[in-house]
């Protein structure tokens, strides 16, 4: 019998078995002053662990960091990319991930074309808002996040994300 996690990862819009992986182009923006100052890098995330207790980590970047890969009946939370607050599963327009304490939650707010170093891709828009901050992926089922911005609304992202190149597990 399948545990929960398992189950979940063969409903996950993204590979999550140990060893997928995901390279980006990052480019991190710092506001000073009237000057906005922008470096880029390369960051990758790689599904790490064991099919049971599986994490993300993350190396380069502007603030590498792992985290868990968290899952209830209907949603996704995938620490590095989503923070504290769950992505709703399946990924569907118009589905709502769960609230959490601070209000927001992840909104499947339309199916786009995204063309990134990586190819062109349909993908999702998940995006969380609020007054002070935004958060978007655009995950392409199969695939994962490929692209990435989060800021201040109105301003320019102080990260971005274009996805360069991902691979799963050889089987």
């Amino acid at each position: 019998m399948l545990g929960l996690l398992a189950l979940a990862m063969l409903e996950a819009p993204l590979p999550l078995e140990p060893g997928s992986y995901w390279e980006y182009r990052e480019y991190y923006t710092e506001q000073l002053g009237a000057v906005a100052a922008t470096q880029d890098d390369v960051t990758r995330f790689e599904v790490r662990g064991s099919r049971a207790h599986p994490f993300l980590s993350q190396t380069g970047g502007a603030d590498p960091s792992p985290g868990p890969i968290e899952q209830g009946p209907d949603w996704l939370r995938l620490a590095p990319w989503t923070g504290e607050d769950p992505l709703p599963i399946p990924l569907e327009v118009g589905r709502k991930g769960p609230a959490v304490e601070q209000g927001g939650a992840w909104t499947v707010e339309a199916e786009e074309q995204v063309e990134v170093p990586a190819g062109t891709f349909k993908a999702l828009r998940c995006a969380i808002r609020t007054h002070q901050n935004e958060s978007v992926l655009w995950i392409a089922p199969g695939v994962g996040v490929v692209r990435e911005t989060q800021g201040v609304p109105g301003r320019q992202p102080e990260i971005e994300r274009v996805l360069l190149r991902w691979g799963t597990p050889k089987r």
